[in-house]
């Protein structure tokens, strides 16, 4: 037998530091789990954990050179949170000690901090949502009133497996509008980009060329020397003028006012803007789905709901629909609203009349996340053609103004 000594914590989340007789270090785990002891570091020997001086300094400083820990928190780390604490209540542990466990086991840095913050609130007679609540610049609105009524109904554990799927699902969605907009943003700027250098570094030597030999030029080919020539006269004027505008884009868009407008132009554009409902309606259907199912009651799903809304157009019609429903009028009524599409209102109508609004909101956001997908693949079949075509164009007129050029020249006597 040796003597090992163990840091772990008990059914009230209290730290113990003590020593204990084993043979080996697994002994020593069993036997702290048939105490409800939660380990966290063992080892062999009495007294302090060994390692002191140079060693013991170096294994502190590691953790703190890791930079991703200081990353902000994203969505897959909530999903872990989430999980992990789900499980360890359901293998038994309090919430305090799951809590505990999952900040030991958080990469992020500020998660896990804020983790042991609500851990001292809790001990302290604070509830679980209520410091969740507290945290809004790492936890929706969505989350606090999802665990309240997850302590009410004492489904803590399903809550915040319902969480982490909810999650899961809002960054595929987001993921699927990057690679809506990004492929055909990427194919753009490289469009641009081959029509600057011919513009402003084909051309020009060209045009030296020619104008050595004093030939008479065909009109295509006097365009695009034309063309050239104002682009080196006011390229920086333009380029500055066009960064102006992006620059007043994105500080307007960082105003409330500001990004109310824009979103709506955003739901106006071809393709585009049926891409952004559809994620809207998909993310929506499966908030209320899950609200619903939790006992939250309609009008508070739907006013959570138009709070994690992406686009502030959709999160107004939303807040609309609530303030309809606090006025006595129906779900399906309150969803007349101009960005919210009939086939939702139809549905809400029928879950309504059924009694099953969650199972039919769900659905709804299966139906539009299948829409969501099939626009996606619409915008790239659709999109990338005409960015070919048009490169393809000015590349074209770039090279018959040329060919037209230099069979005139030749025919002068070159």
């Amino acid at each position: 037998m040796s003597l090992y000594s163990f840091i772990g914590l008990d059914g009230q989340g209290r730290e113990l530091r003590e020593t204990i007789e084993a043979e080996t270090e697994k002994d020593v785990a069993r036997l702290l789990r048939n105490r409800s002891i939660f380990v966290l570091k063992v080892w062999e020997g009495g007294g302090a954990k060994p390692g002191n001086g140079f060693r013991e300094w170096l294994a502190r400083l590691k953790p703190l050179l890791r930079p991703g820990q200081y990353a902000p928190v994203g969505a897959g780390d909530l999903v872990i949170f989430f999980r992990q604490t789900a499980m360890m209540l359901r293998a038994g542990y309090t919430l305090v000690t799951a809590l505990d466990a999952s900040s030991e086991m958080t990469a992020k840095l500020r998660l896990r901090r804020t983790i042991k913050k609500m851990c001292d609130e809790i001990r302290k007679g604070g509830s679980f949502s209520g410091t969740l609540a507290g945290e809004k610049k790492i936890f929706t609105p969505m989350v606090s009133n999802l665990i309240a009524s997850g302590e009410k109904s004492g489904n803590l554990d399903d809550i915040l497996d319902r969480l982490a799927d909810s999650i899961e699902r809002s960054k595929d969605i987001k993921r699927q509008l990057v690679a809506a907009m990004f492929y055909p943003l990427f194919v753009l700027l490289v469009s641009i980009g081959v029509v600057i250098f011919l513009v402003l570094g084909v051309i020009p030597r060209f045009a030296t060329f020619l104008n050595a030999r004093n030939a008479a030029l065909p009109a295509s080919t006097q365009v695009l020397m034309n063309i050239s020539a104002w682009a080196q006269d006011y390229g920086r004027i333009l380029a500055i003028a066009l960064g102006a505008v992006f620059f007043s884009l994105f500080v307007a868009y960082t105003t409330r006012k500001g990004k109310q407008f824009l979103d709506r132009v955003l739901l106006t554009l071809p393709l585009v803007g049926k891409a952004i409902l559809f994620a809207s309606m998909a993310q929506a259907g499966w908030c209320l789905a899950m609200l619903l199912r939790s006992g939250v009651t309609a009008l508070e799903s739907i006013r959570i709901a138009a709070s994690v809304m992406g686009n502030s157009a959709v999160s107004d019609c939303f807040s609309a629909a609530a303030d309809g429903l606090l006025q006595g009028q129906s779900l399906s009524k309150t969803l007349d609203q101009p960005h919210i599409p009939l086939m939702m209102r139809h549905m809400a109508a029928v879950g309504e009349s059924s009694g099953q609004l969650d199972t039919v909101m769900h659905g709804a956001g299966e139906y539009y996340q299948k829409e969501l997908t099939a626009r996606v693949k619409l915008i790239s079949v659709a999109i990338e053609p005409m960015l070919i075509l048009m490169v393809g164009v000015v590349v074209g007129f770039v090279y018959f103004a040329f060919f037209q050029a230099v069979m005139s020249v030749s025919k002068g006597g070159m």
